[in-house]
């Protein structure tokens, strides 16, 4: 393709035939379909498992969903207008159209980020006893969000600016440093990630449980990090946007992972919540293998009575404990467990139903018939 743009000849070396849209449609769909499927198994683990009517936490996933999807559209309306395609490739009109649409991308990707980081933090609100930790990364949260929206907002005076610096010699007016502004709020975003994802820690690591099951917990947590890693991918393409004679070019992977990380952020957010949906299936699955040993180890006849090794060991390792136990109205974390004050057969406890057995009394008997 020798043809060239509004943007004068092409440099050496430059194929003005290739693009990145294939890969962004691709990488685009793929989340905004995983992102949807991980909200509804969270709504399908919510009305199944749970007798508790819908939180915060869930109704702000619910708005950051529908906030990931515009970044997402963003994404694929960009393509219209050669978002991905060397500069000299465009046009003029081509190029405004571009830049008008990553100027909203910007006050979208916030939103959405903002939406999820603060489920994130009401979902620890519910089972942590931190709650002055947790208004500070409000906060902060709420912090990032007002900083990002005002200085987008006042970037440029006037705002047309934003995209006409660019195209039109004749255009007045005066902008911040744009890309670097993109830069350092992309840097912001993941270090508040990490934040977040540090908050319970320290807590579930006094907890009085096993420490094979700290480490489990602290696993589902720390699945999180995924979206730290999705944000130092954004990081990593906004600082060589910073250094960039070909905008349109390296913008594109800045516009697919600001689509990306919010997506992932989201699928992150529901992961702990699918808890009680993998226990019960767990726990199908356990009772079809123990019915089946059960039924090797006592054999066609006979009657025999025993405890339950399993607990016995439990008892002899932890002492006994009451049947009784403050349940939370979170589904999936007993709260008294993850405060540190409960049992370690508090692990049973789902919402209103108790699962707790300390002693199992099986009886077998076989009629003789003449």
């Amino acid at each position: 393709m020798e043809t060239t743009g509004d943007f004068g000849p092409v440099p050496p070396g430059i194929d003005l035939a290739e693009n990145q849209q294939t890969q962004m449609l691709g990488v685009v769909i793929t989340l905004m379909i995983i992102g949807t499927l991980a909200v509804l198994l969270r709504v399908y683990t919510r009305a199944k498992t749970s007798q508790t009517s819908f939180g915060l936490d869930d109704f702000l996933i619910f708005a950051a969903l529908l906030f990931a999807y515009g970044t997402g559209i963003c994404v694929i309306i960009s393509i219209n207008y050669k978002n991905g395609w060397h500069q000299q490739a465009l046009t003029d009109s081509e190029f405004v159209s571009l830049w008008k649409l990553l100027f909203a991308h910007v006050f979208i990707y916030s939103t959405t980020v903002t939406l999820t980081k603060s489920s994130i933090v009401m979902f620890y609100h519910h089972i942590f006893n931190l709650r002055w930790s947790l208004y500070f990364a409000m906060a902060i949260i709420l912090g990032y969000f007002v900083a990002a929206i005002v200085t987008i907002a006042a970037a440029c005076r006037p705002t047309s600016y934003f995209w006409q610096q660019y195209t039109d010699p004749t255009a007045n007016g005066m902008c911040i440093d744009i890309p670097q502004f993109f830069f350092v709020n992309g840097i912001a975003a993941v270090l508040i990630d990490v934040m977040i994802l540090c908050v319970p820690l320290p807590i579930i690591w006094r907890l009085q449980m096993p420490k094979s099951q700290r480490v489990a917990v602290t696993s589902i947590l720390l699945l999180g990090g995924f979206v730290c890693i999705a944000g130092v991918v954004r990081v990593v393409f906004l600082y060589k946007h910073t250094h960039s004679k070909d905008p349109s070019w390296t913008i594109a992977p800045v516009f697919m992972w600001s689509c990306v990380e919010p997506f992932i952020g989201i699928v992150c957010a529901c992961l702990p919540t699918f808890s009680p949906l993998f226990r019960r299936w767990w726990a199908i699955l356990g009772f079809k293998k123990s019915s089946k040993k059960q039924e090797d180890y006592y054999g066609a006849g006979g009657s025999q009575t025993r405890r339950s090794r399993q607990h016995a060991s439990e008892d002899e390792e932890y002492g006994s404990h009451d049947d009784e136990a403050q349940l939370t109205s979170f589904p999936g974390w007993p709260l008294n467990f993850l405060r540190g004050k409960g049992s370690k057969d508090d692990l049973g406890l789902s919402n209103s139903k108790i699962q707790i057995k300390n002693e199992v009394i099986i009886s077998y008997s076989v009629e003789q018939t003449a």
